[in-house]
C-alpha cells in the first residue's frame, strides 16, 4: 500500500467514525468530465519535479469552472489552519459567503471544520490530485476534486477545490465530455 493509499485510508477512516460522508477515492475515478479536465489543467502546469505554483492556474484558464471552485490556504501549520480565499457563486450559494474565513470561524460546525481540515490537509500531503466523494443513506450524493498548489517558493499551501453536491442525479455513469457544437452551414463557409 503506497503513503497516499494509507493516508486516504486513515481519512476514511476517520469519516466512518465521525460521520462525515466524504470519502476519499485513491483510484481518482472522476465522474464529472469537468473534475478530469481541471487534473488535466492541473498537470500541465506542473513542473515535473512539483506542484503546480498558485498563479499557475490563472482565471483564464478556470473560467468555465470558477462558479464551482473554491481557493484555500494553509496559514499556519502547527497546528493546521486554513482560510477560505475565494469561493465561487455556486458554492457561496450553499455554503454561504465564507471568503477570507478560517474554517474554524464560529459559523461552521466542530464537524465542517474538521472535514474540511482533514480534505484540505490530504491533498497538500498527497501531492496530486485527490477525489472525493460524498455519500448519504448509502447513496452518492456528489463529487469534489481537491488539486494542491504550490506558493512562490514551491511549499505546498494551497488547495484548489471544485465540487458538485446533486443527490438527484445518477452518480453511477462516467460522463462524456462535453462536445463541442458543430459549426453550423453559413458559418463554416465563413470560416473557410
Amino acid at each position: 500500500m503506497s503513503d497516499f493509499e494509507s493516508a486516504a485510508a486513515h481519512f476514511n477512516a476517520e469519516v466512518e467514525r465521525h460521520g462525515w460522508g466524504q470519502f476519499c477515492d485513491p483510484a481518482n475515478a472522476f465522474i464529472l468530465p469537468e473534475c478530469r479536465a481541471l487534473a488535466e489543467i492541473w498537470s500541465a502546469a506542473a513542473p515535473p519535479d512539483g506542484l503546480p505554483r498558485r498563479d499557475a492556474m490563472t482565471a483564464r484558464k478556470l473560467k468555465p469552472y470558477l462558479p464551482r471552485l473554491i481557493l484555500v490556504e494553509l496559514v499556519e501549520e502547527a497546528p493546521p489552519r486554513l482560510r477560505f480565499r475565494l469561493i465561487g457563486t455556486i458554492i457561496t450559494n450553499t455554503l454561504s459567503e465564507r471568503t477570507g474565513k478560517y474554517f474554524d470561524d464560529p459559523s461552521a460546525t466542530p464537524q465542517q471544520t474538521a472535514r474540511w481540515t482533514q480534505s484540505a490537509l490530504l491533498a497538500l500531503k498527497a501531492r496530486r490530485p485527490v477525489r472525493f466523494f460524498m455519500a448519504s443513506a448509502g447513496s452518492v450524493t456528489g463529487e469534489m476534486l481537491c488539486l494542491p498548489l504550490a506558493d512562490e517558493e514551491g511549499r505546498p499551501r494551497f488547495v484548489l477545490a471544485y465540487g458538485c453536491y446533486d443527490p438527484l442525479r445518477d452518480w453511477t455513469a462516467r460522463e462524456a465530455p462535453a462536445r463541442p457544437k458543430p459549426i453550423r452551414a453559413e458559418h463554416a463557409s465563413r470560416a473557410g
